[in-house]
């Protein structure tokens, strides 16, 4: 099977992780957006395209259009697309789940320019139930791809947020005259898991230097953080009944801003009251309570149980 050919090369690269399958179907792009939950346009179809003896794939935005005259600027030939019964033979994947990676044979894969508005795309994985997020950089590093081009049209402009992702472990600290933040740690982006860069902080209580608690801000906006939230954070419990967790997410989301983020999310366990309390009263808005799905790095730590999802603009 298809799939099972592209979990190997991700199995060789270290990211096995980093594949996704469903329990619905992914084959079209308004199906694959539903289940991800994200908006049609960041699905990266792959369209096959007769060209000699083979095929050619093209990765575009789920809301573009193949250009003829582009097309065929760009190959010297008609855009023709495969027919149903070669579809398979040539790409060795099934109508649906049609991917550019671990290909059976050598195939000219070239991801289009109307992918590029985004920071992370969602290509299949050789099913029609499958599906991996993937930088830009990364879609063209693990498609093996000859060169970006230009060949589609009716597109949405509209770029993705350009923030820092940077941390920087030298970032003078914000303080609400009760309170600091401490750098403990910094750590950047994890190919092989999907992991954004992240800041984890100690919670400093300025009168007398006490480590109250930690707090972590994840720079990025990848799926997976959707329901695990941009930010985490624990107060020991001797501590606990001052304010501190929301005292110190208000420092936090400074922090934010330097990073030129525009907006995070926080997600808390239903049953956890005081940490809803928390958020409730910073002012969040709650986009929704759900289980987050199998394949989310929440879920597969152990947090099987529903959460409240916060978003918090800082603009």
């Amino acid at each position: 099977m298809a799939i099972e050919r592209v979990k190997d090369y991700f199995r060789t690269l270290g990211m096995e992780q980093r594949v996704w399958e469903f329990e619905t179907s992914s084959a079209t792009v308004e199906l694959a957006a539903e289940t991800l939950g994200v908006r049609p346009a960041r699905i990266a179809k792959t369209l096959s395209f007769a060209l000699g003896e083979g095929c050619v794939l093209v990765v575009a935005a789920g809301d573009a259009r193949v250009d003829n005259r582009k097309f065929k600027d760009q190959f010297g030939t008609k855009a023709k697309m495969l027919a149903f019964d070669e579809v398979e033979r040539l790409t060795g994947s099934e109508v649906g789940g049609v991917c550019p990676f671990a290909l059976p044979k050598p195939t000219p894969v070239y991801p289009d320019i109307s992918l590029k508005r985004f920071a992370t795309v969602f290509p299949a994985c050789g099913s029609t139930n499958s599906a991996i997020e993937l930088t830009n950089d990364e879609l063209f590093r693990f498609s093996n791809a000859v060169a970006w081009v230009d060949v589609c049209k009716d597109w949405e402009e509209g770029d993705d947020p350009k923030i820092d992702d940077r941390p920087r472990a030298e970032m003078a600290m914000p303080s609400d005259g009760e309170l600091t933040l401490r750098v403990a740690s910094v750590s950047g982006a994890d190919e092989t898991k999907g992991f954004v860069p992240m800041y984890r902080f100690d919670i400093v209580r300025v009168g007398d230097g006490a480590t109250v608690g930690m707090i972590d801000l994840r720079l990025g906006y990848v799926r997976n953080l959707y329901f695990g939230g941009n930010i985490g954070y624990s107060v020991e419990e001797q501590y606990r009944g001052n304010g501190y967790a929301r005292k110190a997410c208000r420092l936090v989301f400074e922090i934010a801003r330097a990073h030129r983020m525009p907006y995070l999310t926080i997600s808390s366990a239903e049953g956890n009251l005081a940490s809803r309390r928390t958020l409730e009263h910073l002012g969040g808005t709650l986009l929704e309570t759900r289980v987050a799905p199998r394949y989310s790095s929440l879920y597969q730590l152990g947090e099987t149980g529903p959460h409240c999802i916060f978003r918090f603009d800082l603009n």
